[in-house]
């Protein structure tokens, strides 16, 4: 995998499109390639909701993130965009997991968290628990 920057956004592709894109650039209009991995925001690197679902993550200099395991309950208030309080975890960007797989990003402010998950990709309906 390869990390690229255009403008401010940051995004990870396969090596063969990374050689590819420029020459395909030229001649097509491409509206998407690769995966989004962050945000540039002045001097911060801010990840991006696609980078949390991706199967490999390649590590990026100036974006540092702690997985941090969820439980269903905390998982299903992230993903409707509740409120979520993860006092143990550091500071800082986090990714949640749940049994292993990525479902996005926080911002650990301590005494609340900042969700980065798009609101169209938010639960809408009550979830019942088991």
């Amino acid at each position: 995998m390869k990390l690229v920057e255009k403008k401010d956004r940051v995004k990870q592709l396969a090596e063969p499109l990374a050689k590819a894109l420029p020459q395909l650039e030229k001649t097509l209009r491409v509206i998407a390639s690769g995966t989004s991995v962050a945000l540039r925001k002045g001097r911060d690197l801010v990840p991006e909701a696609d980078f949390a679902l991706a199967v490999s993550r390649t590590a990026l200099e100036g974006l540092s993130y702690t997985a941090v395991e969820v439980s269903r309950e905390d998982a299903l208030k992230f993903l409707a965009k509740e409120t979520l309080v993860l006092s143990d975890a550091p500071r800082g960007y986090l990714l949640l997991t749940f049994e292993g797989l990525g479902l996005g990003f926080v911002k650990n402010l301590g005494n609340r968290t900042n969700s980065l998950l798009p609101n169209a990709r938010r639960i809408r309906k009550s979830i019942v628990p088991c």
